[in-house]
């Protein structure tokens, strides 16, 4: 009989953690093979997988476990080189994962017989095992530790417990809904004046952003999650195409809402096998260039100004912006004469450089995932290069999709709320300080030309004629952009709702559900600052 279903999260869940300590102690082992310590978490990871797949009835994951702790406890002897077994290793590393996946689709395990028998032979090869004696008065501590189980004199308190993904995220609708009816409350209160009510609305106010907040909280995970699949993706593809890299890991332990934390998996990598396939040069290469034999690639995350900000750079070849320009004006991606940002955005729209196709990348479509992706997740990406120097790949990402603080402005008749986030200054411009340009309007503020764009123009609604025009000044990474609204509303938390709009649906990234029951468009200040460049750059060229 199997495992009881509603343990079997819990297996699972703790033999991937046994799993992930496996991989990364070996990892490390690989480099430093005459470091002892590490042989202890793995030896533990290892015999408490061993343990916990035989209670729960996978026999033939314990036995592969028995059989990589024996090959273990000969590698810590020093009767077999880390060198010899660690691809063997790694291979039923890749096993046990596989039967994980397997056990978690309510499918039989795999079969590991082939694995325990290669094990089993590298384990007795070269020596015979012998069990020295222990000196007296000494006990074999691994025995006494299992043999013996003290009695508890009481329980400790419950500091922690797990509760199901689906339940955080029907909390998280909950708390959406309690917000959006606040909202309306609060409509309510403004137009009844009653002091007994406000000072209800104002306490519901806020507790519901306190539940909110340890909601949203609990919803998050730190990006070690995803980062610490890439060692092991790294040690695999510099051995495949015979490089040598030294992965560099910082700022793991930032913590961002669990949905965003999953879709950046896929994204960096694309980024990272990129680096490895086309930014990286094989050792011979890089000691002819006066460089390091080992590549150095870098998987750094900080906060910046409510975003998280994750690097993905190498010290490799760099881009080849010429081959890059050639490829695309050969598929009529970028005019005659292309500005830096055409080549960037060819980049990503599928060019590829590299002469074949390999296992790892060569086709152009892993940097167009990755920019859909990330756009995706209201991010952007940017790229810098040198040559010979290396590559450095900068996604920005807010912290959280659900809610978020945004600014209300009014065009026309309707409202519109642009995220506090994309927002640096607010400010009322007389008629006659808006410049004209050739295809745009430009005002000066703090002694730099910033363009602006008429929302009314835009949406086609009707323009105010107001000799003090509100304009809101948005900033995206180093450009800014004023926007010109018809009047300034109020900050407010609010529940983002994604959209898909046919037309014109690139200027928004969602809406959002105001207290009145309506419906208002979240602005994407990054499209509507692209936008208004692209023009700029038009009117330069010609």
């Amino acid at each position: 009989m199997q495992i009881i279903d509603k343990y079997k999260d819990t297996y699972l869940r703790e033999a991937r953690q046994y799993l992930n300590t496996l991989n990364s102690s070996l990892i490390k082992l690989e480099k430093t093979p005459g470091n002892l310590i590490l042989f202890g978490p793995m030896l533990h990871a290892c015999h408490t997988y061993k343990s916990i797949s035989g209670i729960a009835r996978y026999f033939k994951t314990s036995a592969l476990c028995h059989a990589i702790e024996d090959v273990l406890v000969r590698t810590k002897k020093k009767e077999l080189k880390v060198g010899a077994c660690a691809d063997l290793l790694f291979e039923c590393f890749d096993a046990l994962e596989a039967s994980l996946k397997a056990v978690s689709k309510d499918k039989e395990e795999l079969d590991t017989a082939g694995l325990v028998k290669k094990l089993q032979a590298l384990a007795t090869c070269d020596a015979i095992r012998t069990t020295p004696a222990l000196p007296a008065g000494r006990h074999d501590e691994t025995a006494a530790s299992e043999g013996s189980l003290e009695e508890p004199a009481s329980l400790e308190k419950i500091k922690s417990i797990e509760v199901k993904v689906e339940r955080l995220d029907l909390l998280m609708r909950l708390s959406e809904e309690l917000l959006i009816n606040k909202l309306g409350l609060e409509r309510i209160k403004e137009t009844l004046q009653n002091p007994e009510l406000s000072g209800f609305v104002d306490t519901l106010t806020r507790l519901v952003s306190d539940l909110q907040f340890n909601i949203m909280q609990s919803r998050t995970v730190p990006l070690d999650f995803v980062f610490n699949r890439f060692p092991r993706l790294v040690r695999d593809l510099a051995k495949q195409e015979k490089k040598e890299v030294n992965l560099e890991m910082v700022g793991g332990d930032i913590e961002l809402d669990r949905s965003i934390v999953e879709a950046l998996a896929e994204p960096l990598v694309h980024l990272v096998r990129n680096a490895i396939d086309h930014g990286i040069e094989i050792p011979k290469e890089r000691e002819g260039l006066k460089k390091p034999s080992q590549a150095t690639l870098k998987l750094s995350a900080k906060r910046a100004r409510g975003f998280a900000v994750i690097e993905v750079s190498d010290d490799g070849r760099g881009i080849d912006w010429e081959e890059v320009k050639r490829y695309a004006s050969r598929l009529k991606l970028i005019s005659s004469h292309p500005a830096q940002e055409e080549l960037v955005n060819a980049l990503f729209s599928g060019v590829s450089t590299t002469k074949e196709v390999t296992q790892i990348s060569g086709r152009g479509f892993g940097l167009n995932i990755v920019k859909q992706r990330i756009e995706s997740l209201g991010g952007s990406v940017k790229v810098e290069s040198l040559p010979l120097k290396g590559t450095k790949f900068i996604l920005e990402i807010p912290l959280t999709l659900a809610v978020f603080k945004v600014l209300f402005v009014k065009v026309g008749p309707k409202a519109y709320a642009i995220s506090l986030a994309n927002v640096e200054r607010l400010i009322h411009v007389k008629k006659e300080d808006i410049k004209g340009m050739l295809n745009y309007e430009a005002i000066v503020f703090e002694g730099e030309d910033i363009p602006i764009t008429r929302l009314n123009e835009l949406f086609n609604l009707p323009r105010l004629d107001q000799n003090s025009q509100p304009i809101v000044i948005v900033r995206k990474d180093e450009d800014r952009l004023g926007l010109a609204v018809d009047e300034l509303g109020q900050t407010q938390e609010i529940v983002h709702k994604p959209l898909r709009l046919a037309k014109e649906g690139k200027y928004f990234t969602g809406c959002t559900i105001l207290g009145s029951g309506e419906v208002a468009l979240i602005l994407d200040a990054a499209n509507l600052i692209l936008s208004k460049r692209k023009l700029a750059l038009k009117k330069d060229i010609r």
